[in-house]
């Protein structure tokens, strides 16, 4: 090892190492972001349903819902729009009515700038399936 040499293992150690890290960092971090969007997804459906269910109208249904939904964005820490919820089946009496909620988790982003890529996203998707009451008078 000539005198050059000396200590170029250390500074390589320290580059590659600090990449490492910031690379663990990252996924640390969308996982993370993951786990955020499952839950908030996940609360959004069963938020939703259950005020489909008590609503009176499907009109009352559509209004309350989305403000159910922008409110359970807003505490797991989302953008209140970005939550998508959308109601598949008929209001009627004993009916089965199915809630989705879904979102796109950017993977591509940086903490505080935003993300890098817009097209680099994982689709997060929660489905809620609510039996209106088969007593109800007026739905």
């Amino acid at each position: 090892m000539t005198r050059e040499q000396r200590g170029s293992a250390i500074v390589e150690t320290a580059v590659l190492g600090s990449l490492v890290f910031g690379v663990l960092i990252h996924v640390l971090v969308v996982f993370g972001a993951l786990h955020r969007a499952t839950l908030a997804t996940s609360a959004a459906a069963r938020e939703f349903g259950r005020t489909v269910v008590v609503a009176d109208s499907g009109a009352d249904a559509a209004q309350r819902g989305r403000v159910a939904v922008q409110l359970v964005a807003r505490n797991h820490g989302l953008n209140p729009d970005a939550l998508d919820a959308i109601v598949v089946g008929v209001r009627r009496r004993g009916a089965v009515l199915v809630v989705r909620v879904r979102t796109d988790v950017p993977v591509a982003s940086i903490p505080f700038l935003g993300s890098v890529t817009d097209g680099l996203t994982v689709p997060v998707e929660a489905t809620y399936a609510v039996r209106l009451d088969p007593y109800r008078s007026g739905t």
